[in-house]
């Protein structure tokens, strides 16, 4: 059933039109006479489709077709005039249909607007099981009994992304930790992401398990099956709390960050070009000691690149300061916090990117 709205300053073409529509697959949800009253109608009513008259007091229908934000309603405009139809269509029009209305040309217009609608509401549904599924395969937080505590988010910028993070129970007690991030967004990213997640998740259950060799090997695995301008970022750690020691590769991720109980950040940066690039690549590993009380912390460059809006980017230094900002907390309230701070810097403005983040606690064993 499409829910259609009609803005006409005469009742008696507005009531034409509605008599019209009731012999198709349309409701009427709403009526303006007026071009002011139209565009409060249509963002309290968020009708499917909106007939616009284009000669009404107040605003002019292409006035209002202009002042209308995402997302629009299919507009359909009504008129007298058939020289205002260049412009309507540059406003996105689906449709321009002269009065007197003919009921057969009417009948065509919303059967054509009826099968887009379906196919529309048909994508959106693909598009929340799959948003639903990819929240699905990130994990829990955990708490290891070697004193690890570890809790993650990732707010896809459009439902589905290609940001993704794991954590991955290793022999003795180690840990390893992914965060990685797909070029691009959307259905293709997130679907690369997810092969991603699995490939690694298949690496450190059965193959070599320090972070250079599962690295080199998922780029093996990575390079040719991708198209050549897809790439993936990808930091992979590896816990040791017995040892007191973080191994891990940077492949072209940004830094990750150490947070001591004193205060002092230490950055993890890049050690390796990014997975897919290249079948020959190396991905040296790198050694940091860690000890009771210090915070991890791995993100995306959803968080770095996050605008303000008067321009100003947030930056590794921001996501660093708001993450000391918060380093007394526990790990799954520092994530929740952080990502707040992040979407306050951004003034609530959406996402242009998607945004991941780990943070990880070493306390004492028990």
């Amino acid at each position: 059933m499409i829910r259609a709205l009609i803005a006409d300053d005469e009742a008696p073409a507005r009531e034409r039109l509605r008599r019209m529509l009731s012999t198709a697959d349309v409701t009427v949800v709403g009526e303006a006479e007026d071009g002011d009253e139209a565009v409060a109608r249509i963002e309290a009513l968020q009708p499917d489709l909106v007939f616009l008259d284009i000669q009404m007091p107040a605003l002019t229908g292409l006035e209002v077709a202009a002042r209308l934000h995402a997302p629009r309603p299919r507009i359909v405009f009504c008129t007298a005039f058939d020289h205002f139809a260049v412009e309507a269509f540059e406003l996105h029009a689906v449709d321009y249909l002269l009065k007197p209305v003919n009921q057969e040309r009417l009948a065509r217009t919303v059967g054509r607007i009826s099968v887009e609608l379906e196919q529309q509401r048909l994508q959106t549904r693909e598009r929340t099981d799959a948003a639903r599924t990819q929240m699905r395969l990130m994990p829990e937080d955990i708490r290891g009994t070697s004193g690890l505590i570890c809790a993650g988010a990732c707010e896809p910028a459009d439902g589905v992304g290609g940001d993704y993070y794991d954590f991955l129970p290793l022999s003795a007690d180690r840990l390893g930790i992914a965060v990685g991030d797909v070029s691009g967004k959307g259905m293709y990213a997130g679907i690369l992401a997810a092969a991603f997640q699995a490939r690694l998740q298949a690496l450190t259950a059965h193959g070599p398990q320090s972070p250079a060799a599962t690295l080199r090997e998922l780029n093996r695995l990575t390079v040719g099956t991708i198209e050549g301008n897809r790439f993936a970022t990808v930091f992979f750690g590896v816990f040791d709390p017995a040892g007191g020691t973080l191994t891990y590769v940077n492949a072209g991720h940004p830094p990750a960050i150490i947070l001591s109980r004193t205060g002092e950040i230490r950055t993890l940066d890049a050690t390796a070009p990014a997975v897919g690039w290249a079948a020959d690549a190396d991905f040296p590993e790198a050694v940091v000691a860690v000890s009771s009380g210090d915070v991890f912390a791995a993100f995306s460059d959803g968080l770095t690149e996050t605008m303000a809006p008067d321009g100003d980017e947030l930056g590794t230094n921001g996501v660093v300061e708001i993450v000391r900002g918060h380093g007394a907390l526990t790990p799954r309230a520092l994530v929740d916090a952080t990502l707040a701070d992040v979407r306050k810097f951004a003034g609530g403005a959406p996402a242009n990117d998607d945004r991941t983040l780990v943070i990880a606690r070493l306390q004492e064993a028990r």
